[in-house]
């Protein structure tokens, strides 16, 4: 899975979106998830930490997962 930030408010942004979009319609593979900014700011924070604790790896992957689906 990758995860690509981008700015919707941008030309660059807007294209790369509806290309996405246009390519998930299409073709199996690709998934459009909605930003969700408490995931994001979790995920930037373990990145910068890089140390979790089993607690709280167990609740960032069910969180993952969920979102996901």
């Amino acid at each position: 899975m990758v995860t690509i930030r981008v700015n919707e408010h941008t030309k660059a942004g807007k294209a790369l979106i509806e290309t996405a979009r246009i390519m998930a319609q299409k073709f199996k593979g690709i998934d459009i998830l909605e930003d969700d900014g408490v995931l994001y700011e979790k995920m930037k924070v373990n990145h910068q930490s890089d140390i979790l604790s089993e607690p709280e790896k167990e609740d960032f992957l069910k969180e993952l997962k969920d979102t996901a689906k």
